[in-house]
């Protein structure tokens, strides 16, 4: 058995409304509609601290909180950053020797998006059930700001923070089965150019406000339908068995939308981390699945379903059974 020992998320700075962000005073009209309602009160900023410092800081609250020797991992997955702090050298081996995990091996994932915390997830599991003498898989991850717009329109708003996750051969938080799918039709859906021009002049851009408002929705829809109908039927289950449902925090209009589409309740949880820490990519479920570790709103062997997406774009869903 294949589980979620613990979660921490390091989030550094101070929480900043985004009403007073300053690129607020830049938006056109309908951006100023979406951006005052998509579910965003605070974000945190992080100021100087890279996503580098974000993984790592999280990384070292988990083990010091924990009681875990940084010699006892056997794996690093680090997830990484849309906007690493150099080329060409490698984050994922760094954090593996400053940390001294010396027996562990370490490698990133990019390219999925939010998606790439669930294949860290279906990576950590498929390791340890082929390993027997492994225990200790550590994922990691840090999300910064990559330009000076915390502002994704039609998206969300980005905030700063730091999430590490242990997964071990426990029978709590069972990692029960992860699906994942993906198309290349949207591959360049949202990019960031930046060759011949400098940090100041970077900016998001979304190539097709209508690819991604109506056809990448409708799809999302239908790939969720078929990827949990799949999950639940590999494992004799139904929708009225799954006690959560949870998604990662693009905006309160997503979680209106899945609700609405599939009949389910999307735990308040999502709402509430949205509201406070705003999108923190890949790191959204873990810090959604740990605020219900926390909170104490699960309990033992009730199933929980992340649906876990990303504009690139991939999908994916994960069954845990507390």
């Amino acid at each position: 058995m294949i589980g979620i020992q613990s979660i921490k998320t390091y989030t550094p700075g101070i929480p900043v409304p985004v009403l007073q962000l300053q690129e607020k005073e830049t938006l056109n009209e309908s951006e100023l509609a979406y951006f005052t309602t998509c579910g965003v009160d605070t974000v945190y900023d992080s100021g100087t601290i890279s996503s580098y410092e974000l993984a790592k800081g999280a990384v070292e609250k988990l083990l010091q909180e924990t009681g875990t020797e940084a010699a006892s991992i056997d794996l690093i997955i680090y997830l990484q950053s849309r906007m690493p702090e150099h080329f060409i050298s490698s984050e994922a081996t760094r954090l593996q020797h400053e940390i001294k995990a010396h027996q562990a091996l370490s490698f990133a994932i990019s390219n999925l998006g939010c998606a790439d915390s669930s294949m860290a997830l279906k990576l950590a599991r498929d390791f340890l059930v082929a390993n027997r003498k492994a225990n200790n898989v550590l994922i990691c991850y840090g999300n910064k700001l990559f330009s000076n717009y915390r502002f994704r329109n039609p998206v969300t708003i980005i905030g700063d923070g730091g999430v590490a996750a242990l997964v071990t051969k426990t029978s709590d938080h069972q990692i029960t089965d992860i699906q994942i799918q993906t198309n290349g039709h949207y591959w360049d859906l949202f990019k960031l150019e930046y060759r011949d021009r400098n940090a100041d002049q970077y900016k998001e851009a979304c190539s097709d406000l209508r690819k991604y408002g109506f056809e990448l929705a409708i799809e999302s829809k239908n790939r969720f339908k078929e990827i949990n109908d799949t999950i639940l039927g590999r494992n004799g289950l139904v929708l009225q068995d799954i006690a959560h449902f949870m998604l990662q925090n693009i905006s309160s209009r997503a979680y209106d939308y899945y609700q609405s589409a599939f009949d389910i309740p999307i735990s308040a949880i999502c709402g509430m981390n949205l509201a406070r820490y705003g999108h923190l990519g890949a790191g959204d479920i873990f810090l959604n699945y740990q605020t219900g570790m926390e909170s104490g709103i699960f309990q033992k062997g009730e199933k929980v379903l992340i649906m876990n997406n990303s504009p690139v774009a991939a999908w994916s869903s994960i069954l845990i059974e507390v």
